[in-house]
């Protein structure tokens, strides 16, 4: 199954910056991750790695920068690299549930189905009790599609 861009859920409009220039121009973490955001959607992805990892050197705690260089790693096809992201996403906002679906697609890239199909579950879980059902119905589906493909 192939992990695409789109599950960053990355939105917005960008400005081209070197990657080089990103890491000197933006001192908050939270700058540099959104700048990672605007290059990803430039499809920079090359600056968008960059600029994620140095977003978790500012903030070690920084779970969504994980998040999208795990999502980054992954559209490489560099899945043994992108699973320790976010297992890190997740063990810093364990509730989020799009962390768990995002490690489930990578574990299920991976031939990985029963750990794949629990990360899955998991996010369902999370969906269902934080009210979101419509959420918690797509991955019930996903969820039937895997179990078809074993």
């Amino acid at each position: 199954m192939p992990v695409s861009a789109a599950s960053i859920g990355l939105s917005g409009r960008s400005t081209a910056l070197p990657a080089k220039d990103i890491l000197v121009q933006n001192s908050g973490a939270n700058d540099v991750f959104q700048e990672g955001v605007r290059l990803a959607m430039q499809k920079n992805m090359a600056g968008a790695e960059a600029a994620f990892r140095r977003a978790i050197q500012i903030d070690p705690n920084f779970a969504e920068a994980y998040a999208n260089l795990g999502s980054i790693l992954a559209n490489q096809n560099k899945l043994a690299e992108a699973l320790p992201n976010f297992q890190r996403a997740i063990s810093i906002k364990p509730n989020a549930p799009e962390f768990h679906y995002m490690l489930g697609q990578v574990l299920f890239a991976q031939n990985k189905m029963s750990d794949a199909v629990e990360a899955v579950k998991k996010a369902r879980d999370l969906y269902r009790n934080q009210g979101k059902t419509q959420e918690a119905n797509t991955l019930e589906q996903v969820l039937k599609d895997m179990t078809n493909r074993r």
